[in-house]
């Protein structure tokens, strides 16, 4: 199953699509819970909440001792009027634009022992029970339909009501929920503010290395990108105001916080640099907090945006980095704007997801989550940090972060990333994280957060006897 949908979405949009196809009829049988939880192999509780939502939307019914069945009749509204079978159409002699599909992590095929991912939170320690068990109370409320109604073009109310007191008690952003819309997911916010603001022919700047999947946001509007080279402070910002000097640029994409993929943290001098730049050039700053709770150091670095004189940042960032959902914060025209740009690519808003969080949210629940992982992630970096220090010392060279899920090293020798898949450990390739026929020194970026313990020691044990061989 697709890793980046929610497993009950997933069985939800199968069992619709089939409704709409006719292979599901009209008062058809479908499995009980626990039948099709052992035929998916998944939890019992997806498959409930997946027909939960089935039932509340108008799709099955349930009935005592009858099991679930597709409604008879199916409402009207739920599906559109049928239409012959399409057959598939030969190869026209048009262009159109090739997107290459992102290469999957192959966290289950069997082939690597370890798999060092770019920096994922650990799934396992996500709060999906929590947030399952939220939704089901909803769904059996009385007063859904007045929930579900709680939202306005830019998300659930109460939500955004949420998401503004974490901006403005925990972030130092003055903030009010016009200045805020929920999105779909961190790469949702990322293509709809691209789409927002950058124009055919625009400039933007970005950190290089960096995140690629940012880039192709930028480029799928049609701006030309500029790589602005980052040390170990960050973004290069006397670099970029040379840029400045001979090029108008739209916008500046970065990532202060915790530098992707070095990790680094961009220092106070430097945000103010940046907001003179930004100032005096009249480009937008586009700032990318993806994983801000999960700072070691001490306590989170305000974001850019919090600063003064920080009127032109749009500032990205989330609630957990492991639910999908995330937000988009900056003046108030443009996020009503991206609101509407979001409709136009989706008007399905899962309206059930962002009730349950704003409970969870307003009861505390998530607060402790972030508490629980934070000291977790801690303990991980703890220790990958100290076998670095006694197994790579004299093979690579590194900085322990103040933050974030992966640690950045830089190898003496290069190594081919093939020969690391082929003794069975996955990397993400490191030319990800470069522009295209870069030739310099690259670094490998390891995420620890999402591996047990003992399969830290084992893979780093492991990788360190193939790099020193």
């Amino acid at each position: 199953m697709n890793s980046e949908v929610p497993i009950y979405q997933q069985i939800k949009s199968y069992i619709i699509n089939e409704i709409k196809r006719g292979r599901l009829l009209p008062g058809a049988q479908l499995p009980g819970s626990r039948v099709l939880a052992q035929q998916l192999r998944v939890n019992r509780n997806t498959v409930i909440l997946a027909y939960e939502h089935l039932a509340a939307e108008g799709w099955i019914a349930t009935q005592y001792k009858s099991g679930t069945r597709i409604s008879d009749p199916i409402p009207q509204e739920l599906v559109s009027p049928d239409t012959p079978e399409a057959e598939a159409k030969p190869s026209l002699d048009i262009t159109f634009r090739k997107f290459a599909p992102p290469q999957p992590l192959p966290y289950n095929n069997g082939t690597f022992d370890t798999v060092f991912d770019e920096g994922q939170p650990d799934g396992r320690l996500s709060p999906i029970p929590e947030i399952t068990r939220e939704v089901r109370k909803i769904l059996h409320q009385q007063t859904t339909k007045l929930h579900l109604k709680n939202y306005n073009e830019r998300g659930n109310e109460q939500l955004l009501q949420e998401i503004n007191l974490i901006l403005n008690n925990d972030r130092g952003l003055a903030a009010v929920t016009e200045n805020i819309c929920v999105t779909h997911g961190h790469q949702d916010s990322l293509f709809l503010v691209a789409q927002t603001l950058i124009f055919p022919g625009d400039h933007v700047a970005v950190e290089h290395p960096g995140y690629q999947p940012a880039w192709e946001a930028f480029r799928l509007t049609g701006a030309h990108l500029h790589y602005i080279p980052v040390d170990e402070q960050g973004i290069d910002v006397e670099a970029l105001a040379v840029v400045c000097q001979h090029t108008s640029l739209k916008a500046v994409y970065i990532t202060p916080h915790h530098q992707y993929p070095t990790t680094t943290t961009l220092p106070a001098a430097r945000r103010k640099l940046l907001l003179e730049l930004s100032e005096q050039y009249h480009f937008m700053i586009i700032e990318d907090d993806y994983d801000h709770n999960y700072h070691f150091d001490a306590q989170p670095v305000l974001p850019v945006a919090g600063m003064p004189h920080a009127d032109n940042v749009v500032y990205i960032g989330s609630v957990a980095p492991s639910i999908p959902l995330s937000f988009v914060y900056g003046p108030v025209e443009f996020i009503h704007s991206l609101a509407s740009c979001q409709m136009v690519v989706s008007q399905q808003r899962d309206r059930l997801l962002e009730q349950g969080m704003a409970n969870l949210m307003a009861e505390g629940e998530i607060r402790r989550y972030l508490q629980q992982t934070h000291a977790t992630y801690k303990k991980r970096l703890t220790l990958t940090s100290g076998i670095l220090e006694v197994n790579f010392t004299g093979i690579a060279d590194f900085t322990i972060p103040k933050g974030g899920l992966a640690i950045w090293i830089r190898l003496h020798q290069p190594i081919q990333i093939s020969q690391l898949h082929a003794a069975g450990i996955y990397i993400v390739n490191p030319n990800s994280f470069y522009a295209p026929h870069y030739n310099g020194q690259t670094g490998l970026r390891l995420g620890f957060a999402s591996l047990e313990e003992n399969a830290i020691v084992k893979g780093l044990d492991k990788l360190a006897k193939i790099l020193q061989r």
